[in-house]
């Protein structure tokens, strides 16, 4: 095996456990949706540590890691807190849509913030925004406590906007 493919390998798991994640959700397996984002999260912290570790960093790892994040650490968490407040709420069709809506524009800060990360550099250790990695993972996770839908839905938005801020965040 090629050791250039390793990484990338890492990053299609990622996507991998994103779609699979979003598979599950619409199928009602929240917890195992929640998992399947774990695992990506994992996948996604590895890929770069690795890429460097054997010395094939690459732009296209880079520039695929970012699609592959916008599926798992995007889609699947909108579509997973959809999911729930569908099963949980049984809401009108005019509260359905505007909690698509919000779950849609989740999903395009989010890809606003990984394009923002690939033109620019990091300034002194700090991104600007957090990171989507970070606000799908809590997402999916605090689906698992049985919160009120409106609590995820403000979790929801309050994500939205931290990706897309100049809030500065130390990278770890």
């Amino acid at each position: 095996m090629n050791k250039n493919f390793i990484p990338n390998y890492l990053t299609l798991g990622n996507i991998f456990c994103g779609f699979i994640s979003i598979l599950t959700a619409t199928h009602g397996y929240y917890v195992w949706a929640t998992v399947f984002i774990i695992l990506a999260m994992l996948a996604d912290r590895y890929d770069g540590i690795v890429a460097r570790k054997l010395g094939v960093v690459s732009e296209i790892g880079h520039d695929l890691d970012s699609l592959c994040d916008v599926v798992s650490f995007g889609v699947a968490p909108a579509v997973l807190v959809f999911e729930i407040f569908l099963a949980n709420d049984k809401p009108t069709m005019t509260l359905t849509v505007i909690v698509a809506l919000l779950c849609a524009i989740y999903v395009c800060c989010g890809a606003y913030r990984l394009a923002r990360f690939n033109v620019t550099k990091m300034k002194n250790g700090y991104y600007q925004g957090v990171p989507i990695t970070t606000c799908g993972t809590v997402l999916a996770i605090v689906s698992l406590f049985n919160l009120p839908s409106i609590v995820l839905l403000v979790l929801l938005v309050v994500s939205s906007y931290l990706m897309v801020s100049s809030i500065k965040i130390k990278k770890i």
